[in-house]
C-alpha cells in the first residue's frame, strides 16, 4: 500500500470513528453540536494525521539521506585506495612485462634462478582490491537512495574492478599448478607471466582513468559541511 493510499485511509478512519462519537455525544447531550462545528473537529483530525504521516516522510528521508551520504564517503575513501594500490605497483609491472620479454628473447639456461635474476621476479604482485564499500552498501540497500546516474558509474568501474581480479586469480591458479614446477625449464611460467602482464599494463591504466572520472562525481553529490 502506498503512502498517499495510507492517508486517505487514515482520514476515513477519523472521519468515521468521528461521526460515531458525535453522534453519540449529539444523543446523550441537551445541546448538540452544529455542523460547523462537526466540519471544525474533522478538519482538525484530518490535519493532525496528515502532519504525523509528513513528519513520519520527513524522517525517513532524512535518514535515507545520511544513508546515502556515508555510503558515498566509505566508497570515496574505497576507490582512493585502490587507486593507490594500483598506482604503487605500477612501476614494478611495466618494469617486469620488459624484462621477462628480454627473458624470453634470451639464449642461455631458463630455470627459476636465472630467471629471478634475470627479470628481477619478486612475485607478480597482484592488485589487492578493497571492496567493503560496495559489500556493505548491497546489504544496506543504499544503492537505491543514490542518484541513478552515480549508482550507474560506481557499478560500472566495481564492475571493471572485478573483472581484473578475476584475471589475477585466474593468473595464480595457473601458477601454483602442480605442472608448473615439475621442470627446471620455466619457459612456460615465463610465457604464461609475460601475456597476463600484457592484459595488466593495459587494464591498469583503465582502472586508473575510470576512478578519476568517478571521484569527482562522488565528490560533488556528497553534502559539505
Amino acid at each position: 500500500m502506498g503512502k498517499s493510499e495510507g492517508c486517505v485511509r487514515l482520514l476515513l478512519c477519523s472521519f468515521l470513528w468521528l461521526g460515531k462519537s458525535d453522534d453519540l455525544a449529539m444523543r446523550k447531550s441537551p445541546h448538540p453540536k452544529s455542523v460547523l462545528e462537526l466540519l471544525i473537529e474533522v478538519a482538525l483530525v484530518g490535519v493532525g494525521v496528515f502532519l504525523g504521516l509528513l513528519a513520519n516522510q520527513w524522517h525517513e528521508d532524512r535518514q535515507h539521506r545520511e544513508l546515502a551520504d556515508a555510503t558515498l564517503r566509505y566508497f570515496r575513501e574505497e576507490i582512493m585506495v585502490n587507486k593507490r594500490a594500483i598506482e604503487r605497483l605500477r612501476p614494478y609491472h611495466t618494469a617486469l612485462s620488459n624484462e621477462v620479454a628480454k627473458f624470453l628473447k634470451a639464449e642461455g639456461p631458463r630455470t627459476m634462478q636465472v630467471f629471478q635474476s634475470a627479470a628481477h621476479f619478486r612475485g607478480v604482485e597482484p592488485v589487492e582490491f578493497e571492496r567493503t564499500a560496495w559489500d556493505l552498501a548491497l546489504a544496506t540497500q543504499s544503492f537505491s537512495y543514490l542518484p541513478p546516474k552515480l549508482a550507474y558509474a560506481i557499478s560500472r568501474v566495481y564492475t571493471r574492478q572485478q573483472a581484473f581480479q578475476t584475471l589475477q586469480n585466474g593468473l595464480l591458479q595457473a601458477v601454483l599448478a602442480p605442472t608448473t614446477f615439475g621442470t627446471p625449464d620455466v619457459t612456460g611460467l615465463a610465457t604464461s607471466i609475460n601475456m597476463y602482464l600484457v592484459d595488466v599494463n593495459i587494464k591498469e591504466p583503465q582502472l586508473i582513468a575510470l576512478y578519476d572520472q568517478l571521484l569527482p562525481q562522488i565528490e560533488a553529490a556528497i553534502p559539505k559541511s
